[in-house]
């Protein structure tokens, strides 16, 4: 069995009292008892992935509320304590307990300076840079207006093994993103890479990578330069001719994230009422999420059990969790709708993004990017908000399509991200490596529009 999908099981009762503590000593010792037990196979492997859990919680919780408020004191003008206590009780600043203590995510700060507009005008030296905001609010009048858009895209994308993580004579396995078929990419090709590739997965892989198996030599770096083509047409969407008969596909569960729990099926049905047109079903999630969820950056996926849930009862989340959400509640009300996920690659910004597909008939599969849509309404641009219902920018590199998907061929430990692959994956024959043990690569080489 899949270890992953154990998250769908419940830990026994005591262990869940101390990790809500952060008595994370007490719920290994706990962890070690019931491992000696007569219980279940996936309780087992739930128990020994929660034990993973905890070493990725302490990562990446790591300030306290004093140091939470020193760092933040610096690049917020007049920052007080009880602001910080307002950012954490309105859920833009993560926190956990540890050892009883109130910790916070080390990514806090970036979150409150992103997300909450209030604060704008008092961040001390903002690095703010809106030529790309510019240029997405242009490309998306372009596409309205001529109907489509293709940009050429060449990229450098790899893994550099820092020096103290580097053992000099032993096998590093490295699986690197790249490029796969998908309804807008054409004419995919791999240029040059730094080492030669043991395996290049199929183009329609559903986590496409290049594999790497390598001895050490000292600060090794993995690197694979590639291109592809990126067309957009836009889609002009009325309900009126959506036709009677849907497909089936895509609607289905996929443990351990997408899963039809009751909280989820209330809340589509709260969502939906007595609507019964697909593409308008379609919209009121877009909505609901993008009215309601407030982006956030997040702990490692690794670290949620249930990431739909998480989002629907936290009311928070970033690019993935909410696309996630979306799908989820389009496959409850019987809506296909899968994953896509890579990079976001512009001119002017090159990063990790995830964004969903849902299908009707008779437009065929249609985007929506509920993170970009809600940033958008946030900053009351309702042109941008409804473009991205059913449409997306060309500045896409598109790796993934599926959630909780092998690699080919497959890694022999824990991934450090078991949901998705944006960045890439590297381990050694005892056990994986983590996001500060190597830094990651994205180079652009040229993006031009066609």
């Amino acid at each position: 069995m899949n270890i992953y999908n154990s998250l769908i099981v419940e830990l026994p009762e005591d262990i869940k009292k101390a990790m809500y503590f952060g008595d994370y000593e007490k719920a290994l010792e706990l962890m070690d008892i019931y491992m000696d037990r007569n219980i279940p196979h996936i309780l087992k492997n739930r128990i020994q992935y929660e034990k993973d859990r905890i070493r990725r919680l302490k990562e990446d919780y790591i300030y306290t509320f004093d140091e939470a408020f020193e760092l933040a004191s610096k690049k917020i003008k007049g920052f007080t304590k009880d602001e910080l206590e307002k950012m954490k009780d309105e859920k833009y600043a993560d926190w956990i307990y540890i050892d009883g203590e109130v910790k916070f995510i080390h990514s806090f700060l970036k979150n409150i300076i992103k997300v909450n507009t209030d604060l704008k005008n008092r961040v001390v030296n903002s690095d703010d840079d809106n030529k790309d905001s510019q240029l997405v609010g242009k490309t998306i009048d372009e596409i309205i207006e001529n109907g489509e858009k293709k940009y050429f895209i060449h990229l450098k994308t790899g893994i550099r093994l820092k020096k103290e993580q580097a053992r000099v004579g032993e096998k590093v396995r490295v699986h690197i993103p790249i490029p796969r078929n998908a309804q807008q990419i054409k004419n995919i090709k791999i240029h040059s890479t730094s080492h030669k590739p043991k395996f290049i997965s199929p183009e329609n892989h559903l986590q496409r990578t290049i594999y790497f198996e390598e001895k050490v030599q000292g600060e090794e770096i993995f690197t694979v330069e590639y291109s592809y083509e990126n067309h957009i047409k836009y889609n002009v969407l009325d309900p009126k001719k959506v036709s009677n008969i849907q497909p089936t596909f895509y609607t289905e569960e996929w443990l351990p994230h997408i899963r039809f729990t009751p909280i989820l099926k209330e809340l589509a049905k709260e969502i939906i009422g007595q609507e019964t047109n697909p593409l308008i079903k379609a919209r009121k999630i877009y909505d609901y999420i993008t009215k309601n969820i407030q982006y956030s950056f997040m702990p490692q996926y690794a670290t949620i059990t249930n990431i739909p849930e998480y989002c629907a009862s936290n009311l928070k989340g970033d690019c993935g969790v909410q696309a996630l959400l979306f799908i989820t509640l389009c496959r409850i009300v019987n809506i296909p709708a899968r994953w896509q996920s890579g990079l976001y690659s512009s001119p002017y910004y090159l990063g990790c993004h995830d964004w969903a597909e849902f299908y009707i008939e008779p437009y065929g599969w249609l985007f929506a990017d509920p993170s970009h849509g809600g940033g958008a309404l946030r900053n009351r641009d309702k042109k941008r908000w409804n473009f991205f219902f059913g449409n997306l920018d060309p500045f896409r590199m598109v790796a993934n399509s599926e959630v909780n998907y092998d690699f080919t061929p497959m890694k022999n430990h824990y991934r450090y991200d078991p949901f998705d692959n944006q960045v890439g994956e590297i381990e050694y024959e005892d056990r994986f490596l983590s996001e500060h043990e190597y830094e990651t690569i994205l180079e652009p080489i040229e993006i031009k529009e066609l």
